[in-house]
């Protein structure tokens, strides 16, 4: 049963075989196993090892099928473009386009920096509760008419209510106190607005009169609420609470802005630290050098910024304006160790490239022991194809620029004061 087996994976993996050697790879490679088996058959050996060692030898062939399609012209011509700079910086820009069309055109970014309501400044969210927003409730319906009707801060007030499906549920006033009927509200996609039925708590949104701050609009409701509590003969629990819409919905822009703004400042502090040494080692800046590694430094952290906006739920508000998941800390723990991952491939990336052309070295040679390094050096040296120099990054070391790390082989890379002095014949 396992010949089968085999078999038939087999036939499957020689579909990447390149065509004019696929039959001759598959015949070779059945009877390989078919003999690997009838040997250790014959040596009594369990079913279990038999079936083990099989797959290890069927791995080997597809190990083999790869390598004979990567052999091939095209993938050849993929590796040289893959160790070119513009290929990494291609792939970037890439992503960062492919981001921007899954986005619908970055819309939770254009909704954020620009928000699409008229004097956008006065709106304010009202809701009940402490003064963290995850705490808060939505605001009951007869509390919300009392406030219509004896409000002098407010130029409007309504109420609104959704579900995940996009479908939102709105007082009749709602698109006036709002001033237009977006597509998006709270950074929320919604498809279907229908009128408000049933007595189910509502959050709350208000356009502020001119020249009324929220604080004052707060404070007003507070005494509305106190006064509605004391004609009903109830106590309020909690306190009503007014956050500004613009600045609540901005909120996730700075926070993670300034994440990754560290990180690209991070990287382009350790570019001009890198650039100070090329001066004082070479007397010139390798500015295509470090040009790449600037771009890098600034698209990456970008990308990974428009993605926490556009696809998390670090940008999903609920009803009262609080954060959608609990695990929030968690989730910046995650951004943090993604950044963390963007400065370590920079770092790494740019290190194993050339210093004049920027593609990626290539023939590895493992120089000394590991297990000698207090006595000997020990690492790696990494060759440039066009033959521009040599670099070699010990096994141990706790800087990145590391003086004589590069050996320059071109006339062009070597410092001038070297190049100036005659050899001796």
């Amino acid at each position: 049963m396992i010949l089968v087996v085999s078999r038939i994976a087999l036939l499957a993996v020689s579909c990447i075989v390149p065509s004019e050697v696929r039959t001759g790879w598959r015949r070779v490679w059945t009877a390989e196993i078919r003999h690997y088996a009838t040997l250790l058959r014959a040596r009594g050996l369990r079913k279990r090892y038999v079936r083990a060692r099989i797959w290890h030898h069927f791995i080997g062939a597809v190990r083999d099928a790869w390598h004979l399609r990567s052999d091939t012209p095209a993938f050849r011509q993929l590796r040289l473009a893959m160790r070119k700079p513009g290929f990494c910086l291609g792939m970037i820009a890439l992503g960062l386009v492919a981001i921007a069309a899954a986005s619908r055109g970055l819309a939770r970014t254009r909704a954020m920096l620009a928000p699409p309501y008229p004097d956008a400044g006065r709106l304010v969210l009202i809701s009940e509760g402490g003064d963290v927003p995850n705490g808060r409730h939505p605001i009951q319906v007869s509390l919300l008419d009392f406030w219509k009707m004896h409000s002098t801060a407010f130029a409007g007030l309504a109420g609104y209510q959704w579900n995940l499906r996009g479908t939102a549920w709105v007082t009749p006033e709602f698109f006036d106190v709002l001033g237009a009927r977006p597509g998006r509200f709270l950074l929320r996609r919604i498809d279907d607005w229908r009128p408000v039925t049933g007595q189910q708590d509502l959050g709350v949104v208000g356009r502020l009169q001119p020249g009324v701050t929220a604080a004052a609009a707060q404070s007003e409701l507070r005494y509305l609420a106190a006064r509605y509590w004391h004609y009903r003969r109830s106590s309020a629990s909690e306190q009503v609470q007014v956050m500004p819409l613009v600045a609540r919905t901005r909120q996730p822009l700075y926070a993670y802005a300034i994440l990754c703004a560290l990180t690209s400042g991070l990287l382009l502090m350790g570019a001009g630290i890198g650039m100070r040494a090329d001066r004082l080692r070479v007397g010139r800046i390798r500015r295509r050098y470090w040009a790449y590694f600037c771009a890098k430094s600034v698209a990456l952290p970008l990308a990974l910024a428009l993605v926490i906006w556009e696809f998390s739920r670090a940008t999903s508000f609920t009803l009262t304006g609080g954060t959608t998941f609990v695990a929030e800390p968690f989730f910046i723990w995650l951004v943090i160790l993604a950044c963390g991952g963007i400065v370590w491939w920079c770092l790494a990336d740019q290190q194993a490239r050339c210093r004049a052309c920027l593609e990626t070295l290539q023939y590895p040679v493992r120089i000394g022991s590991l297990g000698a390094v207090l006595f000997d050096h020990a690492g790696m040296e990494l060759v440039c194809c066009e033959g521009h120099g040599v670099l070699y990054v010990p096994a141990v070391s706790s800087d990145y620029v590391q003086r004589g790390g590069w050996t320059a082989l071109d006339i062009a890379d070597i410092p001038s004061d070297l190049a100036d002095i005659p050899s001796k014949r």
